[in-house]
């Protein structure tokens, strides 16, 4: 079996989320966070985890910040 340590790193290993996203402005490609969930989702499945996503606004040295967190959970 299979920690939740050693399921983050199979996860890791076989994410492939590519840059699909263009941003013309700036004359470059990126990848979306929607883009990586729909990569992730599979192998989520496969290795029997539940990623939960969560972002708060902060304020820090007088600017406003976006805190997101992202937590791997195996079930």
């Amino acid at each position: 079996m299979t920690n939740i340590l050693g399921k983050l790193r199979d996860v890791q290993n076989e994410l492939k989320a590519p840059k699909g996203q263009y941003n013309s402005y700036g004359g470059f490609y990126y990848r979306s966070c929607e883009d990586i969930l729909e990569a992730v989702k599979p192998l989520l499945r496969e290795n029997k985890c539940v990623l939960k996503l969560s972002d708060e606004i902060i304020y820090t040295e007088g600017r406003y910040h976006v805190k997101a967190t992202a937590t791997l959970t195996d079930v």
